[in-house]
């Protein structure tokens, strides 16, 4: 009988443990509670409720400046996804490539970023919505991100 039991209780672990790892992308919640289903998820998100994930790179010589960044960049409604050095070091500004927003939605998070100018680049294979690239006009950004004015 015990035998039987274990038998039983492996196979039902076996099975949520299954539809968990399969069924993670099928159905998503909005922050009011509203599910919405897998089908939509290649759309653009909506900004209000639902965080934006970003990649943030670091465009310039400054160590750590991604990170600190990332830091900061809950205020504005946003997950960093990950976060790294860009191609090349000496970019004189910062921008905003938007991968999966709307044209609203990059327009308002550029202008919580500071105005940093937005480049559109629709691209529903990767994870995240956008890409912060960081370049040496950062310190607005920051101060943007921190709530002081200059």
């Amino acid at each position: 009988m015990k035998g039987r039991l274990n038998t039983w209780l492996l196979i039902v672990v076996a099975v949520c443990a299954l539809s968990l790892w399969f069924g993670k992308d099928l159905v998503r919640t909005k922050a009011g509670g509203t599910p919405v289903t897998g089908a939509g998820t290649d759309s653009p998100r909506e900004f209000e409720g639902t965080p934006i994930h970003l990649v943030v790179l670091n465009g310039t010589g400054k160590s750590g400046l991604a990170r600190d960044v990332s830091l900061l960049l809950g205020r504005t409604g946003c997950v960093t996804e990950r976060i790294g050095n860009a191609p090349d070091y000496e970019l004189e500004q910062s921008f905003l490539v938007s991968r999966r927003l709307t044209r609203r939605q990059a327009t308002d998070l550029a202008l919580r970023l500071g105005g940093i100018r937005v480049i559109r680049e629709w691209d529903s294979r990767e994870g995240e919505d956008a890409v912060l690239v960081l370049g040496a006009d950062c310190a607005d950004l920051t101060s943007s991100l921190s709530g002081e004015r200059k």
